[in-house]
Parts: structure tokens; sequence; C-alpha cells
């Protein structure tokens, strides 16, 4: 089966959630998943305990996105959202807190079979190198979120923006060579293929949709 773009997975899933399909719903926030995580991956790599902090070490990247995308799947029961943005910034937080608890529970068990650590905190104490990483990052997340996930939330802002300005396009036709050309990224031929109509009626289309998008960006922006 060909990988069907987020948007159009998170729709599906939506639909079948309300319908009370809760196999088929799963079904698809699993194959949702399956098309992000590449980016789980990513955000472990780039998660930091605290700004410019200490990260996971690299060894262990590989568990604690298996981790993390098990979380990612079981996110799926609670989250009713269609809005793409909405999804990638759920993504996002739950991957963040999960290499969060990792990172205490591993460092933790480092401590207990090696002891203390770092000898700058108290042998009998209960705080140790983790707790003081983890205790900075929750602090500096109050304050700001760290700069990927503000580079993340910027780029998802415009493409949720986008993908709800196209649903509100009334035209059917015009609609969906709309998402298929900004959501799925399809070329003009790959769209008339996928519809099964000429380039030129493609063409078409999304040039009268793409009239209509902007009338509704442009209200948006009033």
């Amino acid at each position: 089966m060909a990988c069907e773009p987020d948007q159009l997975l998170l729709r599906r899933y939506a639909e079948a959630h309300d319908r009370g399909e809760r196999e088929l719903a799963a079904e698809l926030w699993e194959r949702l998943a399956v098309n992000n995580f590449d980016r789980v991956q990513q955000i472990v790599k780039a998660f930091r305990f605290s700004p410019g902090g200490p990260a996971l070490p690299e060894h262990e990247w590989g568990s604690a996105a298996s981790e993390a995308y098990l979380r990612v799947i079981a996110m799926g029961a609670g989250f009713r959202s269609r809005e793409i943005g909405r999804f990638r910034a759920a993504l996002v937080t739950c991957v963040q807190n999960a290499c969060k608890d990792y990172g205490r529970r591993e460092l933790r068990h480092a401590k207990r079979v090696a002891g203390s650590i770092d000898m700058r905190f108290e042998p009998g104490g209960d705080a140790g190198p983790y707790d003081a990483a983890l205790a900075a990052y929750d602090a500096e997340l109050r304050e700001r979120a760290n700069d990927a996930v503000h580079a993340e939330h910027s780029r998802i802002e415009a493409e949720d923006l986008v993908g709800w300005a196209i649903a509100r396009v009334e035209n059917p036709n015009y609609r969906e060579v709309l998402e298929l050309t900004f959501v799925a990224k399809l070329s003009s031929k790959q769209v008339a293929e996928r519809l099964g109509i000429r380039p030129d009626n493609v063409d078409a289309r999304r040039s009268r949709g793409g009239k209509e998008l902007e009338r509704i960006l442009r209200g948006v922006r009033a």
C-alpha cells in the first residue's frame, strides 16, 4: 500500500474514530506513527535536558526512540484533533517527555550500580546529575521552548493554517487537487495520474482553487 500523507491519514483516523470503528482507527493511527518514526528519531537525537545542556548518550538513542514510538502509538487513544499541526506539536511533546523519563530512569539506574556519578553532589543525598539536569530542563521549558521545537512549531503552524484553509474550499474537485499539491506535495503529473485527469485540468483546478484559498487566507489575516 502506498504511503499516504499525514494530513489524509489523520483525517481518516478521526472519521473512523467518530464512526466508532476502533480497529480501523487504531490501524490508521499506527500507520501515521510509522510515517513519523524518522521524525521521532530526530527529536530524540536533538533532545537536551536543558538548552545547550546534556543529551541522551548516542548509544541509547535507539532504545529511547523505541520507547518514544510506543508512547506515540498510545497517544492515539486520547488524540481527537484533525489538525496536522496539533498532531505534530503533540508528537514533539510526547517524544520529549519520553526522553526525559527515559533519561531519569537510566541515569538513576547507573547511579545505583556505580554509586555517585559525580562527587560534586552529596553521596548520601537523593539529588544527582540527572536530577539537576532534569530540574534545569523543566525550568527552561517554562520560560522558552527548545530551539528545535521553536523551528518545528513555526513550520507546522504554516502547514496547519494552509491545511485548515484547504478544508474550507467549497468545490471538492479544487479541494482534492489542493490537498494533493500542498499536503501530499505531489507534482501536477502525479496528481493527474492519481485522479485520472489530464495535467492541464490539474493546473486549471489548482488555479481556481488557489484563488479561493487565497480569499480564505486573506480573511484570516483580516
